[in-house]
């Protein structure tokens, strides 16, 4: 499995995320990284709020899935 960069690593979030048109979880967005047989250069929900932080993406809180939800505009 090939660690990304950071760069990298954004991109492909950001790619995922305008793919699906959808919100998802730290876990769903997880799997579909991993399953490109790559992974964040951070834990999954490290990278993400990293990536909120920068404007990147959007993220929220969701009682109905249980935990924060993200997405790319």
């Amino acid at each position: 499995m090939k660690e990304l960069s950071v760069e990298d690593g954004e991109a492909i979030i950001i790619s995922i995320l305008r793919e699906k048109g959808t919100k998802l979880t730290a876990w769903e967005l997880d799997n579909i990284v991993k399953g490109r047989d790559s992974r964040c250069p951070d834990e999954i929900v490290i990278f993400l709020a990293k990536m909120r932080q920068k404007g990147l993406i959007k993220g929220e809180i969701s009682m109905e899935r249980r935990g924060w939800v993200w997405w790319a505009e």
